[in-house]
């Protein structure tokens, strides 16, 4: 009933866009063409760029994103065109690392966690050696990576870093800031998946008040935390609660990022599992439906968030009895999943389980038979990752924050 959040070389371009992407940079008037960026402004290259990208994944627009950002790591290794100095150089460096942490962030939205792994371990290493280990810096790239960990079930690793980041930010900083909310909530949303309530929502809590004094009750970047917050009140069985809190983060997305953002349709689909839960088909129904159409329009079905709210619409569906409408909504998402996270991942063999269920009671009984057969060898596999540590079949939470240079 959770849901997925739902975030080397120092130059990385996709084997799809790399050749196409260099031509574009040795004739700098096509790449200005290509991203609408105009010359006549101060800033670099490099700045245009980087700012570019993250104006793209505000608007979850992904791929343009990537793009961008493996534009701005061109640049950043050109040293601003000053050929005398060396990638070695510390400002340099840095840029070269701001550009890497970002591409990398890019990648783990696009579910390319394998990318993202390199490119945040390469980021993380040019801080460390420019910055020295205790810096900001050096902590938001430490969280990026704990979030992929997250995402990947590596979650000893996970909790490491994400330790490791808040102790580092709490101790270079005088005061409680925005990156140190920003790792409580993450720290938080970790704990809330272990099943450890109470850690997760005292942390939480101060998440959500540094957030609310600094940047207000109805921030864009305040609504991560209360939406997790609903989350795990959704998990504690508090269904009051977790609709209050539902309901005002679904408020702040529409009003700060618009109606048709995807961050809408991921409080939609939220919400709408919560009157599932409730038997409240009837309000559930249509936010799900809308959710999906604004999924499909906006990223397609290829991704972590989407496929969440298919299986939400499917468990929907399921309940209300419509197996043939349910049926293409699990198999889709266990699709999506098997593709992103592989075929052990315990979402992945969540889901399998779900679909083995359904085509069971549409009567596919060979379907499910090889279906279970398959599920009860990844599963023993699990197991094993399990008692070594490696993996824990535990529902994931979603909405964790990332930190971009």
């Amino acid at each position: 009933m959770s849901r997925t959040i739902l975030i080397a070389t120092a130059f990385c371009l996709s084997s799809s866009a790399s050749g196409a992407l260099l031509s574009e940079v040795k004739a700098e008037p096509v790449a200005s063409k290509l991203t609408g960026l105009q010359r006549e402004s101060h800033e670099s290259l490099w700045e245009r760029y980087n700012k570019s990208g993250k104006k793209a994944l505000d608007v979850a627009d992904y791929d343009r994103a990537k793009l961008m950002f493996e534009l701005a790591l061109i640049e950043a290794k050109k040293s601003n065109g000053d050929e005398s100095r060396t990638p070695s150089s510390s400002d340099v460096s840095l840029k070269v690392a701001a550009a890497t942490n970002n591409l990398a962030e890019a990648h783990r939205l696009l579910g390319q966690y394998k990318e993202a792994e390199i490119l945040f371990k390469e980021a993380l290493s040019l801080k460390e050696k420019a910055l020295g280990e205790e810096n900001m810096s050096v902590a938001n790239t430490l969280n990026n990576l704990a979030v992929l960990y997250q995402n990947t079930a590596n979650y000893p690793e996970a909790e490491r870093l994400y330790k490791k980041a808040l102790a580092i930010e709490e101790k270079v900083s005088s005061q409680e800031n925005a990156p140190i909310a920003s790792s409580l909530n993450n720290l938080a949303a970790f704990y809330d998946q272990q099943g450890r309530y109470a850690e997760a929502e005292a942390m939480y809590k101060r998440s959500l008040s540094i957030k609310e004094r600094l940047l207000g009750p109805a921030h864009r970047d305040t609504a991560s935390c209360v939406s997790n917050l609903g989350l795990l009140y959704f998990h504690k069985k508090e269904f009051d609660k977790a609709e209050s809190y539902y309901k005002r983060a679904l408020n702040i997305r529409e009003t700060t990022l618009g109606m048709t953002h995807p961050l809408v349709a991921a409080e939609m689909s939220h919400l709408a599992e919560l009157y599932r839960v409730e038997k409240k088909y009837d309000q559930a129904q249509p936010l799900l439906e809308k959710a999906m159409t604004l999924y499909e329009k906006k990223l397609g079905i290829n991704n972590l968030e989407a496929a969440m709210c298919m299986l939400n619409l499917g468990w929907l569906y399921r309940d209300q009895g419509k197996l043939k409408k349910a049926e293409p909504l699990f198999r889709r998402t266990l699709g999506v999943r098997d593709r992103l996270l592989g075929s052990s991942h315990p979402e992945t063999l969540s889901a399998m389980k779900d679909y083995s269920s359904v085509l069971k009671k549409l009567g596919r009984d060979k379907e499910a038979r090889d279906l279970d057969a398959r599920l009860k060898t990844l599963k023993e596999q699990a197991d094993k990752d399990a008692k070594s540590g490696k993996q824990k079949l535990k529902p994931k939470p979603r909405a964790s924050e990332r930190n971009l240079d």
